[in-house]
């Protein structure tokens, strides 16, 4: 199976290459191709930990710092697959010892990169499965980890219509941390040995943004304020729909939107453009003399890193992804500022959405008129928002620990491979 897998890899990353050329976004483009390809020069590593992209990277950061600060002595290295990933990750995690690409899962780009890299101990997070890395990694003596794992529904059944591929990958992992209970209930089931896989939560919750700088751009705003965080394509529309209801009801609201791929920037203010709404770029309010934020209705965030202390400033947040069928996005972040949350009814990537109905922490909406109802109601309601954002705190107090366990985890892994 190994051998086919190879050759289909092989034949894969051939049909790539063209478009990996070619690709847009990488802003040294020489590095990311070299890395892609496992073309780069590398040295011997202690731990290497990868997540794919922003989302999984962000959730990384407190782990990450917290692994940096315990263990100060060890070469870290991590990776991405992303670019936009790659970006957040020097931003937040200067501390590591390099940062790089994450390979194309052929034996020829990753043999070279496990041969040089060598780490102790690799950490995938959020269940991200590569055979041919694995089998690299197992040859190579390390140990490997799977941390924050995740197997949706969907990707449950996905992975189990190739049930018969997966049972050598992943005899290859020592451990699986996964968040809850059905997350551990699937991969067993799937071929993980039961005596291999344990609960842990999920990094997500473990937030803590007191040290981040406040926002010079943000300050300067009066009013009540609204983030449509990581929107989607066919989500944008909506939002502008509700926003129209909303500012005539509740004139100077600002709406900030966060599409969730910066490729997508120049789309949606298109969008906003078509609408005849003014709008400012957060890109055009860096220097003096420049737009301000208070010179516009809506505020298209185009840059990267700064969401986070976004939510911090924010009436009432609403979670991107959920409107259309993309599964939503991070739950946790405007909670951990207790904010008050609405998101749309395709959360099933955030099952704990569920707890935030039930603990009158968030709403779900249904489309523009329901959510636009409900953000006037919540930003007339002072005292019925802070009860939500007080209740949607004290779902992260609760399940915060998920660092504390996965370090536990690595410091029983350390010096045994």
């Amino acid at each position: 199976m190994q051998s086919l897998y190879n050759l289909i890899s092989t034949i894969g990353v051939i049909l790539y290459l063209p478009r990996l050329l070619v690709k847009k976004g990488p802003e040294d483009r020489r590095a990311f191709i070299k890395e892609r390809l496992g073309l780069s020069s590398y040295r011997k590593t202690d731990i290497w930990v990868h997540a794919v992209s922003v989302g999984e990277t962000l959730a990384s950061i407190p782990f990450l710092k917290k692994l940096r600060k315990e263990f100060p002595d060890r070469k870290i290295v991590f990776s991405t697959t992303t670019y936009t990933g790659q970006k957040i990750a020097r931003d937040k995690f200067p501390e590591a010892d390099r940062i790089l690409y994450m390979p194309l899962d052929s034996v020829f780009c990753i043999k070279r990169v496990v041969n040089s890299l060598r780490p102790e101990i690799f950490i995938t997070v959020e269940t991200e499965l590569w055979p041919a890395l694995f089998r690299g990694l197992r040859d190579a003596g390390s140990r490997i980890l799977v941390l924050n794992g995740r197997i949706s529904q969907g990707s449950f059944k996905g992975y189990s219509r190739i049930k018969f591929l997966m049972a050598d990958m992943l005899s290859s992992v020592d451990f699986f941390y996964m968040q809850d209970k059905g997350d551990a209930e699937r991969i067993i089931a799937l071929g993980a040995d039961k005596h291999k896989v344990g609960i842990m939560g999920n990094f997500k919750f473990d937030i803590d943004l007191k040290e981040e700088l406040p926002l010079n751009w943000l300050t300067g705003l009066s009013g009540k304020i609204v983030l449509a965080a990581s929107t989607h394509e066919g989500e944008e529309e909506l939002l502008l729909e509700a926003f129209n209801i909303i500012n005539k009801e509740l004139p100077g609201t600002k709406l900030i939107i966060a599409p969730r791929h910066p490729e997508r920037f120049n789309e949606t203010a298109g969008l906003i453009e078509k609408r005849g709404l003014s709008y400012i770029r957060r890109s055009s309010l860096n220097g003096k003399g420049m737009a301000r934020a208070s010179d516009a209705d809506i505020i298209l965030l185009d840059t990267l890193g700064e969401m986070s202390r976004v939510f911090s400033r924010t009436s009432v947040a609403f979670i991107g992804g959920s409107l259309v069928p993309r599964g939503g996005h991070n739950i946790m972040e405007p909670a951990y500022w207790s904010k008050p949350v609405i998101f749309g009814p395709h959360m099933e990537n955030f099952p704990i959405a569920g707890e935030f109905l039930k603990k009158s922490a968030g709403i779900e909406v249904s489309g523009p008129k329901d959510m636009a109802e409900t953000v006037i109601a919540l930003l007339r309601d002072n005292k019925k928002a802070a009860e939500m954002g007080r209740n949607a705190r004290a779902i992260v107090d609760k399940n915060t620990g998920a660092v504390k366990k996965a370090i536990e985890l690595i410091r029983g892994y350390i010096g045994t491979a």
